[in-house]
């Protein structure tokens, strides 16, 4: 047992420490980019009229969850739309909020409000997501 832990570990524990703070990067780089926040001052969704059917009270921009992937920390304005489009709306904070209709299953799509911020050279800072199925979507591994 002494000669596995002396002969094999090393080589492991010394790859591992190498490969860990590129992970830790990685993983806070997506929390920067997919939060979850109901609460972060989303536009609300309401019906035109009372009988509505709840199902037509949201719309979306049909993307794909590779287009949402390109989003980057640091990426400039121009770039940012040109993955995603023009904003849904433009907040007082200069912030844009994104309503998009995101693949689901193969017939069904998932309206995501995804809301992003900027620094102080209009570079991305930050996003957050309203409902935390968006966030999974974007964050699950491509297959």
């Amino acid at each position: 047992m002494t000669r596995w832990f002396g002969g094999r570990c090393v080589p492991l524990v010394m790859l591992l420490l190498v490969l860990v703070p590129f992970a830790t990067a990685e993983a806070q780089n997506d929390d920067r980019l997919n939060r979850v926040d109901p609460e972060v001052g989303l536009s609300s969704v309401e019906r035109d009229y009372a009988d509505m059917d709840a199902r037509y009270a949201r719309e979306g921009v049909q993307r794909d969850i590779a287009q949402v992937r390109r989003i980057a920390i640091g990426q400039s304005q121009d770039a940012l739309q040109g993955a995603l489009g023009p904003a849904a709306v433009e907040h007082d904070d200069g912030s844009f909020e994104y309503h998009l209709s995101l693949p689901l299953t193969r017939q069904d799509r998932l309206i995501c409000q995804y809301r992003v911020f900027f620094d102080d050279q209009d570079k991305v800072a930050s996003a957050v997501w309203r409902r935390p199925q968006c966030a999974d979507l974007v964050l699950e591994p491509p297959q």
